[in-house]
């Protein structure tokens, strides 16, 4: 059994939507749970028989079909352990999709898929359906479409117990492989085993190229690390190849200027989005000087000095958050560098001027929760000036 735990994505927003999705569906299960074990529809109470059939009418059938049953099955659960996986894999993939998509984007993307999921085992199939599997496949999906080259944590339970770390690719090809072999299995009967693997299926299917198609019209902004950037830098690799196997010395020469450069953002790229952040920013770091006109995403620069400053390289990351300054100037957190670099040059570089100059030049665009530190930040400042 595998189980993800984590993923080596860093999200900027607070997952509100995943949270809230989880737990509702643990809210209406505890619901559900309780009113099977009071009578369920042959209960005495009235309350609770009239409960027990808004439940039940909150299954999706073909054979009695209703509208807002494509999105109030996906809230239903038979069992304990029905609800426990699907909500384990909500997690991680929920908060790094959602992310990216915002939090109504994401909301309407979960239901939109599950419904699509569902209303496609409606039609291949007479049998009820209940669960959260097509949209928690489907987020599963557009996590792969977003953050193809990164690992996920898992814990592996088969005769020992174990932590890994795993390809996020090579385990959602794992699950998508094994529900397709369980359908076809289940199609010939040689597996009785009742779920809906039609929505499974269906749900990574529209998650992927709803997601894919997302990007592709840029209505989610595209990174250094999605599905779609990673086709590209294949794609330049590959042309690259072919000037250097096609051209003589003399024609390498001219695209060689360029070329490289390109090259090695995408192995920059490549590399945070491993995991391997830091070095990453040591290959920036040591190679920018041969490629002065090469740029990356702010994204990306912001990742790269970050990884610097966690790693003691205060200098460094220093120096690459002030180039972000003066290159991002549409950058939404620009404030937020800025009052950084402050709290690094008051505490830790000792350089006074700038770090007044930076307060002030950017004391108008504090938010609430940073003028406190900033009003600190000038208090040390005052006090050394003292003396």
């Amino acid at each position: 059994m595998l189980i993800p735990i984590g993923t080596n994505v860093e999200n900027k927003r607070y997952p509100t939507i995943t949270y809230c999705l989880i737990g509702l569906n643990l809210l209406i299960f505890a619901l559900q749970w309780s009113i099977q074990r009071s009578g369920d529809l042959d209960a005495q109470n009235g309350v609770t028989r009239w409960i027990g059939h808004v439940l039940s009418e909150g299954a999706l059938s073909s054979q009695d079909f209703h509208v807002y049953s494509l999105f109030s099955y996906q809230f239903l659960h038979a069992g304990w352990m029905h609800i426990v996986g699907n909500m384990i894999f909500l997690l991680p993939f929920g908060k790094a999709v959602e992310d990216r998509m915002g939090h109504v984007g994401f909301a309407l993307f979960y239901l939109g898929c599950g419904a699509f999921a569902g209303g496609m085992h409606a039609l291949t199939s007479a049998s009820p359906v209940i669960g959260a599997s097509g949209s928690v496949c489907a987020v599963t999906a557009a996590f792969i479409v977003l953050a193809p080259k990164t690992t996920i944590k898992v814990v592996l339970i088969f005769f020992i117990i174990g932590v890994y770390q795993i390809p996020s690719l090579l385990l959602v090809a794992f699950f998508v492989l094994f529900d397709l072999f369980s359908l076809l299995a289940s199609t010939v009967g040689t597996n009785t085993d009742p779920t809906a693997w039609i929505a499974h299926l269906s749900g990574y299917l529209c998650g992927f190229a709803i997601t894919f198609l997302l990007l592709k019209l840029s209505v989610i902004a595209s990174s250094q690390f999605d599905l779609t950037e990673m086709l590209k830098q294949a794609s330049r690799r590959r042309s690259y190849k072919r000037i250097v196997e096609g051209s003589s010395q003399k024609n390498v020469l001219q695209p060689a200027k360029v070329e490289p450069a390109l090259i090695l953002r995408a192995q920059i790229s490549e590399d945070v989005a491993a995991g391997k952040h830091f070095e990453a920013a040591q290959t920036y770091i040591r190679e920018r000087e041969k490629f002065p006109d090469m740029r990356i995403t702010s994204q990306l620069h912001a990742t790269l000095a970050n990884a610097l400053l966690q790693h003691g390289k205060v200098k460094e990351g220093v120096s690459l958050y002030e180039e972000y300054l003066s290159i991002f100037t549409d950058a939404d957190d620009r404030s937020e560098v800025a009052l950084l670099l402050a709290a690094k040059y008051t505490r830790e570089l000792h350089n006074e001027t700038r770090a007044l100059a930076l307060l002030n030049e950017y004391s108008s665009s504090f938010s609430q929760k940073h003028k406190s530190l900033a009003a600190t930040l000038l208090h040390e400042l005052s006090h050394d000036t003292i003396s």
